[in-house]
């Protein structure tokens, strides 16, 4: 587990205080961040003054979220099934989420963030940019089997756009040292009236 965002290039973290600062143009906005893991990025919003809640689709790292940050509201759901009404929620937060889904889920997943996102949302997603996927046995110092799925930017982008929602950002970065791909995150908003 990553305890922080110490971990995270500046680039990737401007673009997450970029998302922040227009969270917070209106108070009190909702955000929910998806496949929070052990909510260290839940927490970063929170610190940065959002109404932040966190969702991850492994009950054990929503065990963890809550014993690392009680003061946090975390919850178990899927990016495609999320415990969210109907423009819900003012932002959604999808840090490195998508890489546990093959690129055929990303139209379900665009379609639940459409589904969740108030007209005038956001949602800033992260992943790792290529094709296929990688497989590790070991880290952040531990021994794990884990799988991540790599999609190609324009893809992403593509298919969240198809579900109705407008591109602001896209960042495609090259690899840093300790990285094996390159690394990429979509900012999207949800119109006041359909597209």
């Amino acid at each position: 587990m990553i305890p922080d965002t110490s971990f995270e290039a500046p680039l990737d973290m401007a673009m997450v205080d970029h998302f922040i600062a227009h969270m917070r143009a209106t108070a009190d906005r909702l955000v929910i961040d998806i496949g929070c893991g052990a909510g260290r990025m839940t927490s970063y919003l929170s610190q940065a003054g959002l109404n932040v809640s966190g969702v991850d689709l492994s009950p054990e790292m929503v065990r963890v979220a809550h014993r690392l940050h009680p003061e946090l509201f975390f919850g178990v759901g899927e990016l495609t099934d999320l415990p969210a009404a109907d423009a819900a929620a003012d932002g959604i937060l999808a840090w490195y989420s998508i890489i546990h889904s093959p690129p055929t889920a990303l139209s379900a997943i665009a379609r639940e963030f459409w589904r969740v996102l108030r007209p005038g949302g956001s949602a800033l997603i992260a992943f790792h940019a290529g094709s296929g996927h990688r497989t590790s046995d070991r880290a952040y110092g531990h021994d794990v089997q884990l799988r991540a799925e790599l999609h190609a930017p324009d893809d992403v982008a593509l298919r969240f756009t198809e579900q109705g929602l407008v591109m602001r950002a896209q960042l495609v970065r090259s690899p840093r040292a300790m990285e094996n791909h390159p690394q990429a995150a979509i900012l999207v908003d949800k119109p006041f009236v359909p597209s």
